[in-house]
């Protein structure tokens, strides 16, 4: 419905009419200017997107009507609808409002209102199909634009393109407002200038995402002018939920991945529009581990996860997303921690921190005993990739790494690799340890009861004494 037809009415007239001086002009000039940029979508070997800024370029309708020196190809106030269409937009009361930090300079609120009609001219222009006036057309471009005009609130769906990542299928539900979801080839080309200065994240990165986990139905206050967006601020997003599947995600698949990106998808409004591509904003983030800078979107073979994968990894997110034990936070923060880590040693001590805010009571007494035979008892009873014996001594070999990291010891490249009994080859440290706390927190996840470290106790003396003896004996 549109609140203005006035409004409406010297829009519809100026559009059409100026769509046929467009015509004349493009028909007659030698030279059209055209954009510098335009995005142009490719895919890597490696299945993820390539999303470049120089495309096949379109011609910049804007500059048929700007004066670079004489009279302008088109001069806008010769077209009739124009001066009726300025004058009501220039009177509009909720479009004076949001401009209102401009109204006290004349000149820049003048720039603004050409802006506002110019821009609706442009993508109507570009995506027309036929010579006569096209009212659907308009009135799909106009009325997300009046809507934003009137709103008091906006509303919204909120996304993360997920870093490396393939997926077997187009879409899955992790809930009724949580999906993941296929990105559009016009979404790709959309988001790839949706980047901030700081921090600084490359196109090839930000590029490499086929797929996006989508945060639904979110709404705030509409700015109160055209220059204030909070979209551009990192610190507005719901960056605790979108942490919550990554971790997820890494306990399940042990896939490294995070985001580049948080994109804003409106619903029925728009503040703007570039050219013919969807209308969706946001800005860039480092969600993501360091090494990924190191060109790994040129990386062959990348990981992907199957509707099984994703099945276990909606269970353990909805669970995280609701448990309140203030251990199991920690531990997931120490988890994703240690992945974005650049080295092995900060790493090991996220790991250990998060294995001690699990197993750990505050009791006094040998940390490392205690916690090594919790974490034993607990993978071998419900886990079929862990025998106990063999956790608790490998556990006592990550703690003499951690260790040796701790006090600067001279000893610590010896310590980087485990031997295990039928193994022939040594497992990296790291590896076994991020092992232990992805399978320890399924568990826990899974079992919450075991969250309270007595529990793991009792279960040691009730289901298996006879391995508890042995695990004394060592």
């Amino acid at each position: 419905m549109i609140n203005d037809s006035t409004l409406y009415g010297f829009l519809e007239k100026f559009i059409y009419n100026a769509t046929s001086e467009i015509d004349k002009a493009l028909a007659e000039k030698r030279y059209v200017s055209k954009y510098d940029k335009y995005p142009d979508l490719k895919f890597r070997s490696n299945g993820m997107p390539d999303i470049g800024e120089h495309g096949e370029l379109p011609i910049n309708i804007q500059s048929l009507f700007q004066k670079y020196s004489g009279k302008a190809d088109i001069v806008r106030e010769e077209i009739e609808g124009y001066s009726e269409l300025r004058a009501h937009l220039k009177q509009h009361t909720e479009f004076r409002s949001l401009n209102s930090v401009l109204i006290d300079s004349s000149d820049l609120f003048d720039t603004m209102v050409d802006v506002f009609i110019l821009n609706i001219l442009e993508r109507y222009y570009v995506q027309k199909t036929g010579d006569e006036g096209d009212k659907n057309l308009l009135l799909s471009i106009y009325t997300p634009l009046e809507n934003y005009i009137y709103a008091e609130r906006i509303s919204f769906d909120i996304s993360a393109p997920i870093l490396f990542a393939g997926f077997e299928f187009e879409e899955f539900a992790i809930s009724e407002n949580v999906i993941i979801r296929k990105i559009s080839d016009g979404h790709h080309k959309a988001r790839v200038s949706i980047k901030s200065y700081s921090p600084p994240v490359t196109s090839a990165l930000i590029s490499s995402a086929t797929h996006e986990l989508v945060l639904k139905d979110y709404s705030t206050i509409k700015p109160k002018n055209f220059s204030q967006n909070s979209f551009s601020d990192e610190s507005v997003y719901p960056h605790d939920k979108f942490e919550s599947f990554f971790n997820a995600l890494k306990i399940c698949t042990n896939i490294s991945t995070g985001y580049a990106q948080v994109l804003i998808y409106p619903h029925d409004w728009v503040d703007s529009y570039k050219l013919d591509l969807p209308c969706i904003t946001g800005t860039s983030v480092k969600k993501y581990p360091n090494w990924f800078d190191n060109f790994y979107w040129n990386a062959e073979n990348l990981p992907s996860i199957s509707i099984e994968q994703a099945n276990e990894i909606k269970n353990i997110c909805s669970k995280i997303l609701t448990a309140s034990d203030n251990k199991l936070k920690i531990a997931c923060k120490r988890l994703r921690y240690s992945y974005f880590r650049d080295n092995e040693e900060d790493s090991i001590l996220d790991i250990l921190i998060a294995l001690e805010a699990l197993l750990c009571d505050g009791d006094k007494g040998e940390i490392t005993h205690k916690l090594s035979m919790r974490i034993a008892r607990l993978l071998g009873t419900f886990t079929d990739d862990y025998e106990s014996i063999a956790v608790f001594e490998s556990m006592k070999k990550i703690y003499a790494f951690r260790s040796a990291v701790v006090h600067g010891s001279s000893a610590i490249e010896s310590k980087r690799e485990i031997k295990i009994p039928d193994i022939h080859t040594p497992i990296r440290t790291i590896s076994l340890a991020s092992d232990y706390l992805r399978a320890t927190l399924k568990v826990m996840i899974d079992n919450p009861l075991y969250l309270n470290p007595k529990e793991i106790d009792k279960l040691m003396i009730a289901n298996s004494t006879q391995t508890t003896q042995k695990l004394l004996e060592h």
